[in-house]
């Protein structure tokens, strides 16, 4: 760290120390973050004045077109204001979404020619410390209740890990982090021959598979899994280190299956949802969601209805598909259907009172007695259970669609999907075409693209900010330091 800031200017320095702070608490708390990210333009504004002449270089318009897309992206739902109804949730959302336009526009501005692949490793690494910090803190919290306090061993397990801890981070961001995090660790070691790094990287991988198997994330299990397929296809092929590679295969194959053994109730999860996927008795809600949003999609495919109606009109497809749900619940003998509508509705109400949308084999032997109760057939009270108690859950806590790509084809239509697809392809086609690679920068597109899947992950600032902020920093690696480099040189020449 020391040797990276050796010989940088006053406001460089503070530009850079503000960066990795940044990086540092971002798995903390978002709004930390954002006073650091106010600092960061702040300085960026003063260096500019004192120390670059506010002149920008024309470097820092080479591979404009990332900044162009992302703005873009911010402004289709700046646009979208103009056509929603419900105003003030526009501009809420769009207020939200301020990282796009702003994070482009610094790096555009701001001269990063100091910011070497070296340095922006050092800010890689100090994400990394705070990922760690985070899990590590809340074992300490969570391992003294349990052992002092007397506290259940489920104080160990999301959500109580970390809601009663150093506060409720979603699991679904948390393991975000971590997956980005065993990425930047994994190159790390290969990057860094020092016997310390190696130890240390080595060491904060296991313990980020230990957390994010606490998180209880199927999704965060599934895709550190694939994250460890592309890790090790990278090292193997691209980096041709075959040897070193099926070492390494083997080690994380025992490491998977070490977790398995020791958080067996973390990977039920997962393997239940795989194994009810076609069971429409068990029916996940994100697919009932999925399912009930899809006309609402179809009949709004090229313009969405608008960033601000985007969350009423979901919620009236919930209240929708629950009033259908009901009028396919059959009475068990020939009865007038207006009257045994009231039946359907008070046989599926009262179930989900007692239960509160927790599907297990005693629900639907206890579902047999209520139907019964209210003369409905079981047999159809039972096919039907599961989507009421989904859009009842839905409603409950007004759910977004819970996929970012079909989230945008909702609130700004085909184009915000398109540009969104865009912000992934750009860096891989410009890798394609340089015959570069970097894989740090390749998990992170992968991470959020996976996640984007199950997640509308750009709902909350947890995703936001993370994402753009890295995006443009591992872009400035990857496509802009070289041309930099040479600028800084040719300038002190």
């Amino acid at each position: 760290m020391l040797s990276q800031i050796k010989g940088l200017k006053p406001l460089r320095l503070s530009e850079y120390l503000l960066l990795v702070l940044y990086a540092f608490v971002l798995p903390f708390s978002w709004r930390i973050a954002t006073f650091v990210m106010i600092a960061i333009f702040c300085v960026a504004v003063f260096k500019g004045i004192f120390e670059s002449g506010f002149k920008i270089k024309g470097w820092q318009f080479k591979n404009k077109i990332a900044c162009i897309i992302f703005i873009a992206f911010w402004t289709i739902y700046a646009i979208s204001f103009l056509y929603s109804e419900n105003s003030a949730e526009a501009r809420f959302q769009i207020g939200k979404k301020l990282s796009f336009l702003l994070f482009p526009i610094y790096f555009i501005c701001s001269d990063l020619s100091y910011l070497t692949k070296e340095r922006v490793r050092v800010i890689m690494r100090f994400f990394v410390y705070g990922i760690l910090a985070l899990f590590y803190v809340n074992v300490v919290l969570a391992g003294y209740d349990v052992l002092f306090e007397g506290v259940p061993k489920s104080r160990l397990y999301d959500p109580l890990f970390l809601e009663l801890g150093t506060g409720y981070i979603h699991h679904t961001y948390v393991s975000l982090y971590i997956c980005f995090a065993i990425a930047v660790c994994f190159e790390g070691i290969f990057a860094n021959k020092s016997t310390r790094s190696v130890v240390f990287n080595i060491v904060a991988i296991i313990s980020l598979l230990a957390f994010i198997l606490i998180s209880k994330s199927r999704a965060g299990q599934l895709c550190v899994m694939l994250v460890f397929v592309i890790l090790w296809i990278w090292l193997t092929f691209v980096k041709k280190k075959k040897k070193v590679g099926l070492i390494a295969g083997t080690v994380m194959i025992a490491l998977v299956g070490l977790g398995i053994a020791l958080f067996p109730k973390s990977i039920e999860k997962v393997s239940h949802t795989i194994a009810n996927l076609q069971n429409p008795e068990r029916e996940d809600i994100r697919i009932s969601i999925y399912k009930s949003c899809k006309d609402l999609m179809l009949d709004n495919f090229w313009f969405g209805v608008g960033v601000g109606d985007r969350s009423d009109n979901m919620m009236d497809c919930y209240i929708k598909t629950r009033e259908d749900v009901i009028l396919k619940v059959r009475p068990v003998n020939d009865m007038d259907s207006v009257d045994f509508s009231q039946n359907g509705r008070d046989c599926m109400n009262k179930m989900w009172e007692i239960f509160r949308g927790v599907l297990t084999d005693y629900t639907f032997d206890y579902a047999h007695r209520v139907a019964d109760k209210y003369s409905c057939d079981y047999s159809s009270v039972r096919e039907n259970l599961a989507v009421y108690f989904n859009m009842e859950l839905a409603i409950e806590s007004n759910c977004n669609i819970h996929n970012q790509f079909l989230d945008a084809v909702i609130s700004v239509g085909v184009l915000g999907m398109l540009l969104l697809i865009a912000i992934f392809v750009l860096p891989i086609y410009m890798w394609v075409k340089s015959k570069r690679f970097d894989v740090v920068y390749f998990s992170l597109l992968f991470v959020v693209a996976f996640f984007s899947m199950f997640e509308s992950t750009f709902e909350r600032q947890m995703g936001i900010m993370f994402f753009v902020f890295f995006y443009f920093i591992l872009f400035h690696a990857s496509f802009c330091h070289d041309v930099s480099k040479e600028n800084e040189l040719l300038n002190e020449k």
